[in-house]
């Protein structure tokens, strides 16, 4: 983190409902000319005045804002592309219906921000972009600019496409899920080493240790999105890899091992999460771990914090210095995926200054002004995050950074939205015992049945 205090930003479903959440921000717009091409000067290019229309949700990468808080994204591409942007942002639950409706009829926007949470099967409607990276870094542009994990997913989106040869999406600010935090002097106290997790049920050993010591194990939430997260972390531990071909028809939700991810679920939020964790948003979660009201957090895991767990508290800014380290959930994987990057749509009649724009976001000036002050590490090699010569860069950003960028972890999405949002109706029933983990499987694929089979299985 940056030396100077910094506001809750950033998470891709946590927006949804804080849209007009502000974010303080630390760096300087004097910016030493990217790799990816010097900024050009204001009066040398207002004049051209090219139009990109650009649609999105209040994330990361659809903002870029100013020390206080005010947003400048338009302003700076301009100052430094010469192109003027129109940005159109909504919450993310609607843009999903903006883009059944504009983008089938050509009505659309030339520029997207994508997640698979809104994208579904809209990929079709994307241009490739290999012919503009190949012209701006060379044949091996992937491979020479992105992380192997980001390179990882450009190419699931290709085969969720159909065209394995084409790349359809440059990934912005990546993320990785599947990682608990954890106050190092809890478990030091109780002599738990999170480096000796094997498996599950030592993780949850662990957990029971804590709460005899008379400590709540977990912070977690009911945000869909944390709901979400939970589960795809233990279908891994129950199911491994058959996320990815279950979304393929390959196997059901309803097959045993996926309803036994359920049965965990209940189990965390039950028996390990502090009291009426169902029934508490996502801002008490984060709030009572950095107050020490519980030994770890699972709520948004890995790096999706690193925008808001830090805040204005002196005390919460030393505790993610120097207090809080990080461990990967045992029995499960990584989960590696892009929180928000950039496509241009086919329809576009602007696609040279729509790429100006991908790329301003991704790999130019956005994206290292939005990494320095965020903390969150890009898909683009060449973005470094911040770092705070502290404790912090060993204890949480260093294993997620490392495992990050490593590339060895297993890409597990839910890539129908239609599923992703029966997985936040139906947990919350099965915490309660109104709904069985069985009913609750049933519903998820009847949703992907009814929402996104079809076009799945065609990939």
């Amino acid at each position: 983190m940056s030396s100077k205090s910094s506001k809750p930003l950033s998470r891709r479903q946590f927006l949804r409902i804080t849209a007009g959440a502000a974010a303080t921000t630390q760096f300087s717009i004097m910016f030493s000319p990217s790799l990816f091409g010097q900024r050009s000067p204001l009066s040398s290019l207002a004049a051209q005045q090219a139009t990109v229309a650009f649609w999105g949700w209040p994330t990361q990468i659809t903002r870029s804002l100013d020390e206080q808080g005010k947003d400048k994204l338009a302003e700076r591409i301009l100052a430094d592309t010469g192109v003027k942007v129109e940005v159109n942002l909504v919450d993310q639950p609607d843009l999903n219906p903006k883009l059944r409706a504009a983008l089938p009829a050509g009505t659309g926007p030339d520029v997207i921000a994508t997640d698979f949470d809104v994208m579904n099967p809209y990929w079709q409607f994307m241009a490739p972009l290999d012919d503009f990276a190949e012209k701006e870094w060379g044949k091996n542009w992937k491979t020479d600019i992105f992380s192997p994990t980001a390179v990882q997913e450009m190419g699931l989106v290709s085969q969720i496409v159909g065209q394995t040869d084409k790349t359809f999406y440059l990934p912005g600010n990546m993320q990785l899920l599947g990682w608990l935090y954890y106050w190092i002097p809890d478990f030091q106290k109780n002599n738990i080493d999170p480096t000796s997790f094997k498996t599950f049920d030592d993780f949850t050993a662990a957990c029971k240790k804590l709460k005899a010591a008379g400590l709540a194990p977990i912070a977690a939430s009911n945000h869909p999105a944390e709901l979400a997260d939970w589960y795809k972390m233990l279908v891994e531990v129950t199911a491994p890899g058959k996320m990815d071909n279950v979304q393929r028809g390959v196997g059901k939700f309803t097959d045993p091992d996926m309803v036994e991810a359920f049965k965990l679920v209940g189990m965390i939020y039950n028996e390990l999460a502090e009291k009426g964790a169902i029934g508490t948003d996502a801002g008490t979660s984060i709030q009572a771990f950095q107050s020490h009201q519980t030994a770890m957090a699972g709520t948004f895991t890995g790096t999706p914090w690193f925008g808001f767990l830090n805040n204005d508290s002196a005390t919460v800014r030393n505790d993610i210095r120097n207090n809080w380290g990080t461990f990967q959930m045992p029995g499960s994987k990584g989960l590696a995926a892009t929180d928000g990057g950039m496509a241009i749509v086919a329809s576009s009649k602007n696609k040279d200054d729509a790429w100006k724009v991908v790329k301003w976001i991704t790999v130019g000036h956005g994206a290292e002004l939005a990494a320095k002050d965020t903390d969150q590490p890009y898909g683009a090699k060449a973005i470094k995050p911040g770092s705070t010569g502290t404790n912090f860069d060993t204890n949480l950003a260093g294993p997620l950074f490392k495992a990050l960028a490593s590339g060895n972890n297993v890409f597990r999405r839910v890539l129908c939205a239609d599923v992703y949002k029966a997985i936040g109706t139906t947990i919350p029933g099965v915490v309660t015992g109104q709904l069985s983990p069985q009913d609750a499987a049933a519903e998820l694929q009847d949703a992907f049945d009814q929402g996104c089979g079809k076009w799945i299985k065609k990939t």
